[in-house]
């Protein structure tokens, strides 16, 4: 399998977009649970937010998603040229302020390339959630491999890595719009809903001195590439943890809706994980 997808990931960005954004389509048309949970949290969204909802280009560059995905894995270096920064110095020097650097990303674009990019000035430590199938998740280690970039699981292992690196000075880096664990989260709004949100970022910040950077990867139209924008949170988490979790998913909301089409909403960020209590009504 890993011989195959690096075959099909040899194709030209544009050409490998196509063909996943055409997958995507058509997943959205042959799968009825896949299309009601994308048109349910999208539709919510959109209410919320005022943005129109755009089904088939969500199911679209949802699959462009997974093209992105298997095409920065194969070409690092290529992708990283593919790639524009937004404010790169002023990230670069935030990164090597020796404090550390905490990034907060969310399944948007090419969210894939972030890792990448402060490889060559500063050791990063990301964190990930392995997949359910093992065959995955060796893809995922595997692809992954990249010089000044260490990955680590959301576990108890990870989380030890994480807050060393980030006391050591480093960046330390999570897609932090994911489900966690009952022990790790509160329920808080996200596109006026309640969504079961990790308050791992928010512990990291109160612990150290680092900044807080949230970042997305835009992706560009017919393979040009990845946009990448940055907003430095300025103001310090509310003591409240909902509270706090509540203006990590706003920083987050304002990321997607410059590019909702772009967003994940295929995952169910609403549901009630195991053992956690019933979200409030809205």
């Amino acid at each position: 399998m890993y011989f195959i997808l690096r075959l099909f990931s040899s194709l030209p960005l544009f050409f490998l977009q196509f063909i996943g954004g055409s997958v995507g389509i058509l997943i959205y048309l042959l799968s009825p649970r896949y299309r009601r949970s994308l048109n349910k949290n999208l539709d919510s969204a959109a209410i919320s937010s005022d943005f129109i909802a755009a089904p088939w280009k969500v199911s679209r560059q949802s699959g462009m998603m997974f093209a992105d995905i298997l095409w920065i894995w194969a070409h690092p270096k290529g992708a990283l040229k593919k790639s524009t920064v937004e404010d790169l110095e002023k990230i670069i020097e935030l990164s090597k302020n020796g404090k550390g650097l905490i990034i907060l990303t969310a399944h948007l674009g090419g969210f894939e390339i972030l890792p990448r990019l402060f490889s060559k000035t500063v050791k990063s430590t990301y964190m990930y959630r392995p997949a359910r199938k093992n065959w995955v998740n060796e893809l995922m280690v595997r692809s992954r491999q990249h010089p000044g970039v260490e990955f680590v699981q959301a576990n108890l292992g990870g989380v030890r890595k994480i807050k060393r690196a980030l006391s050591n000075g480093e960046i330390i880096g999570i897609v932090a719009d994911q489900v966690p664990s009952v022990a790790d989260g509160v329920w808080a709004k996200f596109f006026n809903q309640y969504a079961y949100t990790s308050s791992f970022p928010i512990k990291l910040t109160r612990n150290s001195d680092a900044t807080t950077l949230f970042m997305s990867s835009e992706r560009l139209s017919f393979g040009r590439g990845w946009r990448i924008k940055s907003k430095v949170m300025m103001q310090k988490y509310p003591a409240c943890p909902i509270e706090a979790c509540t203006v990590m998913n706003a920083y987050f909301e304002q990321m997607i809706i410059a590019k909702p089409n772009q967003y994940m909403w295929s995952y169910n960020r609403y549901k009630t994980p195991t053992g956690a209590k019933l979200a409030p009504a809205n």
